[in-house]
């Protein structure tokens, strides 16, 4: 057991590449990492584990939009510090091993080129759900979902009176119903 902790913990518990996806509005954007070509929107790619890498999406007639892939040291990686020692750790760290994508899903909203940025009503929607998902669908969870900040701004943003039950139901089950952030932030625009 000694031996594969000095192998390096994370290299072996996680491995040193990682599911991510991508996706944008419009679809069809080419999506490179770290300058190589993955593919278009929506796409999913096994990735090397890597610090610092950006991830940009590129469409005709659209600004190209870059985000740098977020990591975090992977919780395996600690094992080799307690059990592993200098060794397994230092594999870890080779290998990139070490880190984590985190999130391993991406969404953009691509401006168009003579827009100067600015999002529509819909892409701003979008934008907000996909960015707070994980808030909206614990508070959609709950009994009294209209007190949570970021389900009140959604209301709020998709004219929704707070006092109308059936409005807050039905946007608190389209949440649930939707464990995908891209795919609940599609939901919510077209039936709202």
């Amino acid at each position: 057991m000694l031996a594969g902790f000095s192998s390096g913990c994370a290299t072996i518990a996680s491995g040193t590449d990682q599911n991510v996806s991508f996706d944008s509005e419009p679809e069809g954007a080419t999506v490179r990492v770290a300058g190589k070509i993955i593919g278009q929107t929506p796409v999913s790619s096994r990735l090397d584990k890597k610090n610092d890498q950006t991830v940009s999406f590129e469409m005709e007639g659209y600004r190209t939009v870059s985000k740098s892939l977020a990591t975090k040291t992977d919780p395996w990686f600690f094992g080799n510090i307690i059990f592993g020692g200098l060794f397994g750790s230092t594999t870890d760290f080779a290998t990139g091993a070490i880190y984590e994508y985190s999130p391993d899903q991406y969404f953009v909203t691509l401006p168009p080129v003579d827009s100067a940025g600015v999002l529509d009503k819909k892409q701003s929607i979008e934008r907000f759900v996909v960015v707070t998902y994980s808030e909206l669908r614990s508070a959609a969870a709950t009994s009294r979902p209209t007190d949570d900040e970021s389900f009140s701004s959604l209301l709020a943003a998709l004219d929704i009176d707070a006092n109308r039950t059936d409005d807050v139901n039905q946007l608190a089950r389209t949440l649930l119903d939707n464990p995908n952030p891209v795919d609940g932030a599609n939901a919510v625009t077209a039936r709202f």
